[in-house]
């Protein structure tokens, strides 16, 4: 493994400046290493972690095939070694058991996990071993991954009477990038960032590192709901994969799409706005520490009430929802009562911020 991950990256860096500065580049050779690592990286992060290893979503045959295949292009290894050691990450997160933990080091959680001589034991995968299409490529992994990652880009090459130079930019160049850019997702998105659902783990949220990771940047919200379909919540968050499985929906290749509820993820961003509260509470002088222990109770009475207040909210409107509106008017009605909701507790989320900001800025004034 270290032979072979030393290897591919040497050959496909220093390899392709070689063959680059004596035989030149001509188009084909980047736009295949730009394909094949969007292909490849989708694969990871559309088909390995969302569908396979979260099962954040249903899909056709046809469509899990295509990812299997998208996926093996990656090189990093069987679906059911690949969701095994994911899902036991989730599980045993920053924690001696957790494969790899940004706790023992940041070349640990990017690479040096991979490296280690220890036991490959595959559990926690029942439900993927009675997946056939999973199982065929078990059996049949290395002769996939070496056939899509090195035979194909060399015969693609060949067409344009380039063999090598395809070989060199679209099998190991690419392998080496979306192998590194993956490894960030575990790296990375564990050192920097903010972590605004769940302040005491590792995992962050980071708009830029979704463009470097396929949409995968806002590990915060993804450790705290790890079944959603989505890292990035918003419309407009950079995540191909959230919309590649909404865009299959329409065409019912995609199915029974798993999505938490809006109230329940601002919960979770109050909860940890409480979190980051009680911990710099802790740091802030005795005669102060009342005064905002009051003031953050009051925050919290509200909270509660607003959110009891919506949950009992979304119960009935899915329920009116199902059944169907009377007419234009009642889903008219319905609808503003629930921006109205919403409105409310995103002003108690701003009234809290500010709370804690004035709290951080009283600790600094005691300090100096």
């Amino acid at each position: 493994m270290i032979f072979v991950l030393t290897v591919i990256p040497i050959i496909g860096i220093i390899g392709t400046i070689i063959y680059s500065y004596y035989n030149g580049v001509v188009w084909q050779e980047p736009t295949l290493m730009i394909l094949g690592w969007w292909i490849s990286g989708m694969g990871i992060t559309f088909g390995y972690h969302r569908l396979f290893a979260h099962r954040s979503f249903e899909a056709h045959p046809i469509v899990q095939f295509i990812a299997m295949l998208c996926g093996s292009s990656a090189l990093q290894n069987t679906i059911l070694k690949w969701s095994s050691d994911h899902r036991l990450h989730h599980k045993k997160l920053d924690t001696e058991e957790d494969p790899y933990s940004i706790t023992k080091g940041f070349f640990h959680a990017h690479i040096g996990w991979v490296l280690e001589d220890k036991p490959t034991d595959i559990v926690g995968v029942k439900d993927l071993e009675r997946n056939p299409i999973v199982m065929f490529q078990n059996k049949y992994y290395w002769p996939i991954g070496i056939g899509l990652s090195f035979v194909l880009p060399l015969i693609i090459g060949s067409f344009y009477g380039r063999p090598f130079g395809g070989l060199l930019w679209g099998g190991f160049l690419r392998v080496t990038l979306v192998h590194h850019f993956t490894f960030f997702i575990n790296s990375l998105c564990h050192f920097v960032g903010k972590r605004p659902f769940k302040p005491n783990i590792t995992a962050r949220d980071s708009w830029w590192l979704a463009y470097l990771t396929f949409g995968e940047g806002f590990h915060n919200f993804h450790h705290k709901f790890q079944w959603d379909y989505r890292n990035g919540i918003r419309w407009y968050d950079f995540d191909p994969g959230k919309w590649a499985i909404k865009f299959l929906s329409f065409f019912k290749l995609t199915t029974k799409i798993r999505k938490v509820d809006e109230h329940k993820i601002l919960r979770a961003r109050f909860n940890g706005l409480k979190d980051n509260f009680q911990l710099y509470l802790s740091k802030i002088p005795k005669q102060m520490k009342n005064t905002y222990q009051e003031r953050f109770k009051k925050v919290q009475h509200q909270a509660n009430q607003a959110y009891d207040a919506w949950q009992k909210f979304e119960m009935n409107f899915k329920i009116l929802k199902s059944k169907g509106f009377e007419d234009k008017f009642e889903k008219n009605r319905v609808y503003y009562k629930r921006k109205i909701l919403r409105m409310e507790y995103k002003s108690i989320l701003v009234a809290t911020s500010i709370l804690l900001r004035s709290l951080k800025l009283d600790i600094l004034k005691a300090n100096n």
